[in-house]
């Protein structure tokens, strides 16, 4: 069950939010109770419980120890300034919106300024919703700290995480996608042409292992207790998550590959190869050690499959056995790098480790500033709004339009962006009160009922992904209406008022996001596109870099850091692909333009992997070759980021055809496998600069192919392994 959990949940990290959230507010409530204070100061206690789980976003338990220490005195002080200034509706509404600034403002300074801004605004939110005035202050206060306490003991207390026990967790969450991703690619082998939606499962399941690898990532970018360890596992999960992705390539391809009639050979290395896969699933599954040894005998029963297989399934085979060896690397059977071919890391010193930490760093901040200055302007326009707005609609319920005006801004960057999040919310919303009402007329005469539903509602909100936001507002919808019934306050007209304010908030948001400093889907989705492509060549940099000098590790946070890019890239673009976007013919290209992205991500993560197992290249003219190629590559790079930033406007070119990257990488041409080689390399910028060229026409449509002309065909000798030799080459891969 706990593995179960740990696939859907990446390492526990949303049960541990709801854990904290839950037993905090229980603990809280319970201390205070048993203390006998009175029912505002449990709600402050159960509420700051709350707040907590909504302000801690880091990976890592020390980070979330800071932020913790830096939210309690925070939220003291904004408790205080709202209960002071509640006899003064003006003024606290000033200081609310000063407030605001500085807490959306905050989050340039990455999670623990978000987690500061949240403590803020959450404490002044408390101090109007619950009336607190300045002679309750002690009272309250002690409330605070009783759940900020609870809440540390809760969460550090019984089974401390440590920062290996969170990484193992994480790992675990790989190890389980990755056994996804193999039953899939099983079935998929095993179905033949018949496979027909099982290319979808599969690639939803490549994409939550791709998911947990770049979670993985960001952790240990996060911790930095031991660079060259961190470098180390970051190679070896990456290099397993490439051979599974070109495995399952593989695997598609084979399936779409006609058998010849009457061929008997074809359906028994089919089940072959489907058993050989099995045992790489028990080798990742705990309590099977016998799996390891299983898989080292099998060579001394036969061929794994008979020679007379087609090709697409000896490339099969192939991909199998770069797997199994990706696998010994992870976990405790992982061996040396010396032992394994490793190209060796850089040496790295702490100084020089910290400048580029430093420098990468910096650039990310001025980023994130320039977003936080436009973003703070719109949310506190927005409130603005929001305050006058839900005065005329309630003097006495107007911060629930706040409220939602400062959520529909939380990680959202265009205007697109913030009305998919306020139809969500608005939905939610909607739903969670028709359930609020059911339960609470329900259970309204039993109290530890209502508490249990309080405390359950409470638990699905931390719980549910964060991609499904209508089903969070839906839990939180329906816990506040348990508040409301244990506070004896509930009525059809509180809920109604609550929906005025939400559907208030969330057009205040819209207005603002439109009017107040705006960005377009496109503008949004256009700079993450030049991100991304700046990464890109700073890969191919890197690349040749690891054939002068055999270090990778500037090359595996290069490969991290363009997944970064690209994820951001998807998510600017979600209201384009969303399948409510009216605009067929936006949504397809959109949707185009991130296959193709995914696809070239492919190539460059698989060309990252090679050049990480790739010894120090003593070939010159091999090096030179790779080198012209990977130069060729940047100025294609370059030619695109000029087109990127000049980008003509809507075009009404044809749609085109979305068939997913999966599908769209089993569709190039097949080239066979070889080991770790410059030629092999080379192979992979080849794809990568061929994928550049299809995003140059997905970049602009209406430009005849003309003007875009493909780069000549490159020669290669005789006894190389490039394309000029066919798709048969016997060292080529893709």
């Amino acid at each position: 069950m706990w593995e179960r959990l740990a696939v859907v949940d990446p390492g526990l990290m949303r049960l541990a939010s709801a854990m904290r959230a839950v037993l905090g507010a229980a603990a809280s409530l319970t201390v205070l109770t048993a203390l006998g204070q009175s029912d505002t100061s449990l709600l402050v206690g159960g509420f700051t419980a709350m707040a907590t789980s909504l302000a801690v976003s880091d990976l890592h338990p020390r980070n979330q120890l800071i932020t913790l220490g830096l939210g309690a005195p925070l939220f003291l002080a904004a408790l205080a300034a709202g209960a002071v200034l509640s006899p003064y509706p003006v003024t606290a509404g000033i200081v609310f919106l000063l407030l605001i600034y500085v807490a959306v403002h905050a989050r340039r300074y990455g999670a623990i300024g978000q987690g500061a801004g949240v403590f803020g605004f959450m404490a002044f939110f408390l101090a109007q919703f619950t009336g607190a005035r300045a002679v309750q202050l002690p009272q309250l206060g002690a409330a605070v700290l009783v759940a900020f306490g609870a809440v540390v003991v809760v969460c550090h207390c019984p089974g401390h995480m440590t920062s290996s026990r969170v990484l193992a967790r994480l790992q675990r969450t790989f190890n389980g996608r990755l056994r996804d991703v193999l039953r899939d690619t099983t079935v998929m082998l095993t179905a033949g042409q018949d496979a027909g939606t099982l290319g979808l499962s599969l690639e939803r399941r490549l994409d939550r292992l791709h998911a947990a690898v770049l979670l993985i990532g960001d952790f240990l970018g996060e911790r930095a207790v031991d660079e060259a360890a961190d470098d180390q596992i970051l190679q070896h999960i990456s290099r397993a998550e490439v051979a599974a992705q070109r495995l399952a390539v593989l695997a598609v391809r084979a399936a779409r590959t006609p058998a010849a009639a009457g061929d008997l050979a074809e359906p028994a290395a089919r089940q072959r190869l489907a058993a050989r896969i099995a045992v790489l699933r028990h080798q990742l599954t705990p309590g099977t050690p016998t799996a390891l040894g299983q898989r080292e005998r099998e060579p001394e029963d036969g061929p794994a499959i008979p020679s007379a297989a087609s090709a697409s399934l000896q490339d099969c085979l192939q991909g199998i056995d770069e797997l199994a060896a990706a696998m010994r690397l992870l976990g405790p059977r992982a061996s040396a790098p010396a032992a394994t071919g490793a190209a060796p890391h850089d040496p790295v010193t702490p100084r020089t480790r910290a400048f580029n930490v430093r420098r990468y760093r910096e650039a990310g901040f001025e980023r994130r500033g320039r977003r936080t200055t436009r973003q703070a302007l719109q949310v506190t326009a927005a409130s603005a709004l929001s305050i006058l707005g839900g005065h005329l609609v309630s003097p006495d319920h107007w911060y629930w339009a706040v409220l939602t005006t400062w959520v529909v801004f939380i990680n959202t960057e265009s205007t697109g962006e913030v009305l998919l999040q306020s139809v969500r919310r608005l939905a939610g919303t909607v739903l969670g009160a028709v359930f609020g009402y059911g339960l609470a007329t329900l259970a309204g005469p039993y109290e530890p009922l209502l508490l249990g539903l309080l405390l359950a509602c409470m638990f699905g909100m931390f719980y549910t992904p964060a991609d499904a936001y209508w089903a969070v507002t839906f839990f939180i919808t329906g816990m506040l209406s348990m508040l409301l019934a244990l506070l004896d306050t509930f009525s059809t007209d509180v809920l109604v008022l609550r929906v005025q304010e939400t559907a208030l908030g969330v057009s205040c948001g819209v207005l603002a996001a439109v009017v107040v400093a705006p960005i377009t889907v496109r503008r949004a989705g256009d700079e993450e596109l030049l991100r991304f492509l700046l990464v890109l060549r700073r890969l191919l940099y890197a690349t040749t870099r690891s054939l002068d000098t055999g270090t990778t590790t500037s090359l595996i946070r290069a490969a991290h850091d363009l997944d970064q890019a690209l994820e951001s890239f998807r998510k600017a673009c979600l209201p384009l692909v969303h399948p409510f976007n009216p605009w067929r013919g936006r949504r397809d290209r959109a949707r185009h333009l991130l296959e193709v992205l995914e696809a070239g991500a492919y190539h460059a993560r698989s060309l990252a992997a090679v050049a990480g197992r790739l010894p120090q290249c003593d070939d010159a003219e091999y090096a030179a070759r790779v080198t012209a190629a990977a130069g060729h590559a940047q100025e294609r790079v370059t030619h695109l980021i000029r087109l990127a930033n000049r980008r003509p406007g809507a075009s009404r070119s044809a749609r085109p055809k979305v068939t997913g990257a999966l599908s769209l990488l089993s569709g190039e041409r097949r080239m066979r496998r070889g080991g770790p080689s410059p030629q092999r390399l080379l192979l992979h910028i080849d794809h990568l600069d061929m994928t550049l060229a299809a995003l140059a026409r997905a970049l602009d449509p209406p430009v005849p192919a003309a003007a875009h002309p493909r780069p000549p065909a490159r020669t290669y000798p005789a006894d190389s392994c490039g394309p000029a030799r066919g798709p048969w080459c016997p060292d080529a891969v893709t």
